[in-house]
């Protein structure tokens, strides 16, 4: 069975009760980090230059009214329901070796979606606080349980090089995404714009060129995979369209559907850029 830690509850607790309290971070520490502090302490863990003194200056620079509008929407249509029909139809493809787990929540920090490992085991996430709605939510899940299957075999799995591990974990996600929600519009399974995905269609080999020549170190190209490059005309996060067509071009050459991946990890570390 699913399990949706809605950690974020207890956040819209501590913003309705901050007058209670002699300041913001007194409230914070009470009604929301100690009930998740196991979780969030884990989280934090992922950030090595966030410490205390950084967080509680965030804490206080709050304003309430910076959350009435997802705190609203969130009402209107809970992302447990989303998240709980998507895993539906998730799991009908590929089937997990047991149920993900999964934590919403409000970091500060955080990345809209992603997988962290938490108690021994890889665990879906949502910063909820990227959110303006959840049009795409559906669509994330989905690539995020990708990664959590992937995570699952990880020892199974030889990458090779870093940037290859990057570019075909995301190329998985993307891939299983568009499978199993096929009527969204294929830019919006990489959470492209439609110009950004029709010029990675247009320079499918200037990016091979770029990500697989060797001209570059694994620390140039994750820094041309986050923010792009101006001088070379790259935009950021194109390198995924290659891991998404690496991917297709496997599965298609070797007559293989997304969930034989899962079922047989080492053909994951068949596939080619």
């Amino acid at each position: 069975m699913l399990k949706i830690n809605s950690l974020y509850k207890d956040f819209f607790k501590f913003l309705d009760n901050i007058q209670h309290f002699p300041s913001k971070w007194d409230g914070y520490l009470k009604l929301y980090y100690s009930p998740n502090k196991e979780f969030l302490d884990n989280y934090f863990s992922y950030f090595p230059f966030l410490n205390f003194s950084s967080l509680k200056n965030r804490v206080e620079s709050i304003k309430i009214s910076d959350y009435s509008l997802i705190k609203n929407f969130i009402s209107l249509n809970p992302p447990e329901k989303i998240i709980e029909d998507a895993f539906i139809k998730c799991k009908k493809l590929a089937p997990p070796p047991q149920p993900p787990e999964i934590y919403l929540f409000f970091g500060f920090f955080s990345p809209d979606a992603f997988v962290i490992k938490f108690k021994g085991r890889p665990v879906i996430c949502f910063g909820l606080e990227r959110f303006k709605d959840f049009k795409l939510l559906k669509l994330l899940f989905a690539h995020e349980y990708a990664h959590y299957l992937i995570n699952i075999n990880r020892e199974k799995i030889s990458f090779g090089e870093k940037i290859k591990e990057l570019l075909i974990s995301e190329g998985i996600g993307t891939y299983f995404s568009f499978t199993v929600f096929p009527d969204y519009r294929i830019y919006e399974h990489f959470l492209f714009t439609k110009d950004l995905y029709n010029w990675c269609l247009k320079n499918e080999n200037y990016l091979r060129n770029i990500y697989c020549s060797g001209k570059f170190s694994f620390e140039e190209l994750i820094k041309f995979y986050t923010i792009g490059n101006i001088d070379l005309n790259l935009p950021p996060r194109a390198g995924k369209y290659l891991g998404f067509k690496a991917v297709k071009n496997f599965l298609e050459k070797n007559k293989k559907s997304i969930k034989n991946l899962f079922h047989n990890p080492s053909l994951i570390s068949s596939i080619e850029l």
